[in-house]
């Protein structure tokens, strides 16, 4: 008895060692793919769009939000406020993540390394060695037109 025992290759021990080690992998890998989604989005989630001007209908925005777009085959972020609307450049230009839009805070901010910048893209504060890049944004008719 003690033979067969010793004998099996794939004993519960064994198999338990190989359920822990493929759930904490399973669980690596996924907190990879969600960390990579959320800083890299991908191209289909932020449009397609290479031409020199782009419309967005003024709904898209609502006031105090921001969408990101894709402006001259770049991604770049519209920001909506009372002031008026904005665009400019999501790549920060300090290691290339998308930036985000922080109503609360009125400033966007690079979720990579802490980069803020107002909506101007003046760089208030983080590593960013200069500022966004800014775009012609201006509402007319119910549509946003940038460029």
């Amino acid at each position: 008895m003690e033979e067969s025992s010793k004998g099996d290759v794939f004993g519960r021990r064994t198999f338990l060692d190989y359920m822990i080690g493929f759930g904490v992998t399973s669980w690596a890998l996924l907190t990879v793919y969600v960390t990579g989604a959320y800083l890299w989005p991908s191209k289909k989630s932020i449009g397609t769009n290479t031409e020199d001007s782009v419309s967005i209908p003024l709904s898209d925005v609502p006031e105090g939000s921001s969408r990101k777009i894709r402006y001259k085959a770049n991604p770049a972020i519209v920001v909506r406020t009372k002031e008026g609307v904005f665009a400019l450049s999501a790549v920060c230009p300090h290691l290339g993540c998308l930036v985000n839009w922080h109503d609360g805070e009125k400033l966007i901010e690079c979720p990579c390394h802490a980069a803020k910048f107002d909506l101007r893209g003046n760089v208030l504060g983080g590593p960013a060695p200069k500022p966004l890049e800014t775009f012609k944004a201006e509402i007319k008719e119910n549509v946003i037109k940038i460029g």
